[in-house]
């Protein structure tokens, strides 16, 4: 995978330079031959005004003469001179003889010399006919009133050379440029494949262990040090890979923790439903019909039928809660109203126990507090109940609140058996018991403490626990005011 990426980033790299270097030598070496060309003008345009000053000395008015001048000026200059007069007829030619200037077709209808005409000067490249070669050619008109005999009847000089050594000079800077372009091409392949293997090697460690991670291994992690896109892919893959792993975690404590609670409800389930069963087999096989114990058998099926729906009850609560369905409604109430009511509720059950259940409210009548009154009923309920259930004989049970900076408190405290520290940190755990024999006899679901946390915890309050073994137990939690 990394030979891949290195390649295609190296061979990207050096598609751009070839175009670059490309591009940049035709158009430079487009740029210098027309500059070349131009200098040449403009050279051509200079001799053929120093031609007509030249030929405006002489005096001679032999046409011979005017055409030795011409050649001996083209030699002298490296150039060809044309002298050609307003017809277009070639007058002196230093390529041509001058036995052979009458053999010469007519040249007014050139290019250059029609361009002349119209603009003074006319340019044309060409291949010449009359010599066999390529040929710039400069022509220019002249006005001249001059009356020398060597200027008579001339209208035109035309200047040329032959472009071979514009070519050739062009030539070798296209071949510099093409060396200087491979020089540069072999560099950049360096410097490309250097920045390649930068660049691939995060990348190719990033999905490396990417892989490694999707198939399991989640201890992977990727060491990266840059500051850049690629460091953040992979500070984020971590991070994600971390996220992942503590959510396998909890998923993992989720599962655990469902299938304690799949097995703790079977067992609770199983209990009072093998027990009502039996009873009831018992009482269908003959027993209905002894009046010393179907009556019994009745009464005690009956209580595990009541076990059994105060069991799911609780189940139903707590499935509320913790899944959000069950929905608060927060209002302002009158507390010791609220609690006199349900310790009056408690007061028979606290009776038939043998306990003394009061209350002792350091809160005046009109102080309210804010809070799901139904909700926390349940809260109390629990609290009240647990205090009976788990009470020494002839004990007692208090309700008690005090006022805290604009909250008021609310403890329920007994005078029970107490529970050791070992266990309080798990009271609150579903089906939890301290003491599961009487628990059970007592009738408990191991739902209630789970049910008064969850409830006391969306009022934004937290329920604390003091016990001391054989002495007694109290709970309590603040309630905004």
């Amino acid at each position: 995978m990394m030979k891949r990426i290195q390649t295609k980033i190296t061979f990207t790299y050096l598609a751009l330079a070839v175009v670059i270097i490309a591009a940049v030598g035709s158009i430079s070496s487009l740029e210098i031959e027309s500059l070349f060309r131009e200098r040449l003008v403009h050279q051509l345009e200079q001799d053929a005004d120093a031609i007509h000053f030249l030929l405006g000395k002489e005096s001679s008015k032999e046409e011979r003469t005017r055409s030795e001048s011409v050649r001996n000026m083209a030699a002298l200059w490296g150039v060809r001179i044309t002298i050609i007069d307003q017809a277009g007829k070639v007058v002196a030619d230093s390529d041509v003889p001058f036995e052979e200037l009458s053999s010469v077709e007519n040249h007014l209808y050139r290019p250059e010399v029609q361009e002349a005409e119209s603009k003074m000067i006319g340019v044309d490249l060409r291949h010449s006919a009359t010599v066999g070669r390529d040929f710039l050619y400069v022509a220019k008109r002249f006005d001249s009133t001059s009356t020398a005999s060597s200027l008579r009847g001339v209208r035109f000089i035309r200047a040329s050379a032959h472009i071979e050594e514009i070519k050739k000079n062009v030539a070798d800077i296209r071949w510099n440029i093409f060396w200087a372009g491979l020089v540069t091409l072999i560099l950049v392949a360096g410097a490309s494949t250097i920045v390649s293997r930068r660049i691939s090697r995060p990348m190719v460690a990033i999905a490396e262990n990417v892989e490694k991670i999707r198939r399991g291994d989640l201890d992977r992690h990727i060491d990266v040090d840059t500051d850049d896109e690629i460091g953040k892919v992979a500070q984020a893959v971590n991070e994600l890979v971390d996220k992942l792993k503590a959510d396998i975690v909890e998923l993992q404590k989720l599962q655990r923790v469902r299938s304690e609670f799949l097995g703790n409800v079977s067992h609770e389930l199983r209990t009072p439903i093998f027990t009502l069963q039996g009873y009831l087999e018992t009482l269908l096989n003959g027993a209905i019909d002894d009046p010393s114990v179907n009556r019994s058998f009745i009464e005690k099926a009956s209580a595990h039928a009541a076990r059994l729906n105060s069991l799911l009850n609780d189940l139903i609560d707590i499935s509320r809660i913790e899944s959000g369905e069950m929905k608060m409604s927060f209002r302002y109430f009158r507390v010791n109203d609220f609690l006199e009511s349900v310790v009056n509720d408690f007061q028979q059950a606290a009776h038939q126990n043998r306990i003394t259940l009061k209350s002792s409210l350091r809160t005046n009548g009109d102080v309210e507090v804010f809070g799901d009154k139904e909700r926390l009923r349940e809260v109390m309920s629990n609290l009240i109940d647990n205090a009976i259930k788990y009470n020494g004989e002839r004990g007692e049970v208090n309700v008690s609140t005090e006022r805290l900076d604009g909250k008021v408190r609310i403890v329920v405290s007994d005078t029970g058996v107490g529970i050791g520290n070992e266990h309080l940190s798990r009271i609150f755990e579903r089906f939890y018991r301290v003491d599961k024999d009487r628990s059970r006899e007592v009738g408990g679901t191991g739902l209630g403490l789970a049910i008064v946390k969850h409830i006391v915890d969306a009022h934004g309050s937290k329920v604390d626990v003091q016990s001391t073994v054989g002495k007694g137990t109290s709970f309590g939690f603040i309630l905004k005011s």
